[in-house]
């Protein structure tokens, strides 16, 4: 481990009971339903409450563990890019505890790089990936052959740490939590106006390689 990154982890240690207090105290003083936003990283939603492992969190929500939310107290759940940088069990407890903290009719939006695209761009070699090399060339990555897709993406990203999705994947984890009505949806789109426009990521970048999916507590 380098020492920016052991000096992050240490702040983290510290901070997190206080930030674990912090969010319950929230939760005590915000009238529910709730809103949450986990794995929010630097993005913060208006209106939302937005929680994170990150040595910076200001509210503490481990997604692997039991959530200090009371059961029905949730109208929403929302996870920009962080389901793939967990594991399948600890993603498994994370949509049982979701499930539990939603209310009847109450939503999850999760966003991750879809595996069963990247595949796609990688075997067809075609325009559509070269646009996407050209694209990391730009942003600093070293990207000349097709298969670097994948690499930047699962390697460079740290997402080998954590579980693969494609849309497959994800209906059948979220079914067996007891999730219903689970769908495909376009980045930023939704039948839900809560859940529109979210996304912070460029549309024409991210997009293509993008798997945004929804589901309903019944």
């Amino acid at each position: 481990m380098m020492l920016k990154d052991a000096v992050k982890s240490g702040i983290a240690t510290v901070r997190r009971p206080v930030a674990a207090l912090r969010l319950r105290r929230v939760i005590r003083r915000t009238a529910a339903p709730y809103k949450v936003n986990v794995g929010c990283g630097g993005t913060r939603l208006a209106g939302w409450i937005n929680t994170d492992v990150g040595w910076r969190a200001p509210l503490w929500l481990d997604v692997g563990q039991r959530w200090p939310f009371p059961p029905g107290s949730v109208s929403h759940v929302y996870g920009d890019n962080m389901v793939e940088h967990i594991r399948i069990g600890v993603a498994r407890v994370f949509f049982r505890e979701a499930f539990q903290a939603l209310v009847a009719g109450g939503r999850i939006r999760l966003i991750t790089p879809d595996v069963g695209m990247l595949v796609k761009l990688y075997s067809e070699e075609g325009e559509e990936a070269r646009w996407h090399l050209r694209n990391a060339r730009e942003h600093g990555y070293e990207a000349n052959h097709a298969v670097d897709l994948l690499r930047i993406v699962f390697q460079d990203a740290g997402h080998y740490l954590g579980q693969l999705w494609d849309f497959a994947a994800l209906r059948d984890e979220l079914t067996a939590a007891g999730f219903a009505g689970v769908v495909r949806c376009r980045n930023g789109e939704s039948e839900d106006a809560v859940l529109r426009g979210l996304e912070q990521r460029a549309v024409r970048e991210e997009s293509p390689i993008t798997l945004a999916v929804e589901a309903v507590k019944p």
